[in-house]
């Protein structure tokens, strides 16, 4: 894949916890000594489960950067544009800085345990004004949207985080991809041999219905990553990572 790294160089912060609530014993009855085993082996596994929990990490917030893979005239960000009630879409913006501004800052959300990290989910605080005046802000996530007439599918981010489409993060090139995908394009009536699992980066920029809007904007083309899309406006892009312009 041609692809350069854009700076990558987000704020990163780790959050985890583990709860454990539990109810005394009032009736002035001591345990037994088996009573007392028991408790002492649920406290054994509480404290292995305690240890055993992932890290919940937030990236952000940071620009999504979209430059060509074949076109390098393609360079530019993503901006959270409106394409419907509370529902944003990945709007193309040309420039090479980053700019401040809600609509461009996103964060990424992804678990870690011991070393590995798992796909997470690409975020976005959707503003609007309160009847009192007051801003409410909503997480929210990108999620791509199956368009079952064609293999173009398009990234919006409707309001939460609960159907957020899940994406990994290259922390070594700042690009964001699909893990863990297998090639089918040579299966057949006979099972194939264990093959590897195959990273996948297949985001286009193209003129599409964002919602219910006529916009240049992200979408997925699904297939190997190659496959050609069948809108023809459509053009291969890296997704990535990049700071944000701050003020001088």
């Amino acid at each position: 894949m041609n692809r350069s790294s854009p700076d990558l160089h987000p704020t990163l912060t780790m959050r985890s916890g583990f709860f454990l609530t539990y109810s005394r014993n009032h009736t002035g009855i001591k345990p037994s000594r088996s009573a007392m085993k028991l408790l002492s082996v649920i406290a054994t596994a509480v404290a292995l489960v305690t240890r055993a929990v992932s890290e919940v990490n937030v990236i952000g917030p940071f620009a999504l950067r979209i430059t060509g893979k074949t076109n390098p005239s393609v360079d530019g960000y993503a901006w959270g544009c409106h394409a419907g009630a509370a529902t944003e879409g990945l709007c193309y913006a040309e420039g090479s800085a980053a700019v401040s501004g809600s609509v461009y800052e996103f964060y990424y959300n992804y678990t870690s345990y011991e070393g590995a990290s798992y796909p997470g989910a690409i975020s976005y605080v959707f503003s609007y004004e309160g009847a009192d005046g007051a801003q409410v802000k909503v997480p929210s996530a990108v999620h791509i949207y199956p368009n079952w007439a064609s293999n173009v599918h398009q990234a919006l981010v409707p309001p939460g985080l609960e159907d957020a489409t899940p994406v990994s993060l290259d922390f070594d090139t700042g690009f964001f991809y699909m893990s863990s995908l297998y090639d089918d394009t040579h299966w057949n009536s006979t099972t194939p041999l264990l093959q590897a699992q195959r990273n996948v980066s297949n985001f286009h920029l193209c003129y599409q219905w964002t919602g219910g809007y006529w916009y240049r904007s992200v979408a997925w083309v699904s297939g190997y990553e190659g496959a050609a899309p069948q809108n023809p406006s459509c053009e291969p892009v890296n997704l990535g990572v990049e700071s944000l312009a701050t003020d001088a």
